[in-house]
């Protein structure tokens, strides 16, 4: 009966203490994998924020560019007006 219970008591504590450690081994590759998986949503996120940083900042300059233009462009429409107001007026002028 010895001969069978110490070969089979060796075995049990052995497997026991190897899974212990495995299982511990298998924890702490878990939160590591979880960490660069955080790691890597952290820098996606960033690298997302930075394009949409600098779309930004495009659309701002465009955006104020147009504004010059639209500014330049309604002057000379008023100076055109003006002008036609004026050749409207010389011609009634002339043609009385």
């Amino acid at each position: 009966m010895e001969q069978f219970l110490y070969p089979t008591l060796t075995a049990f504590f052995a497997a026991f203490i190897t899974w212990f450690f495995s299982m511990r081994k298998s924890l702490a590759q878990d939160r590591a994998a979880e960490l660069d998986n955080a790691v890597n949503a952290v820098k996606y996120y960033r690298d997302l924020l930075d394009d949409i940083t600098a779309r930004l900042t495009a659309a701002t300059d465009t955006i104020k560019k147009m504004e010059i233009q639209h500014k330049e462009l309604t002057l000379i429409n008023q100076q055109l007006a003006d002008e036609a107001r004026n050749l409207k007026l010389t011609k009634e002028k002339t043609s009385s």
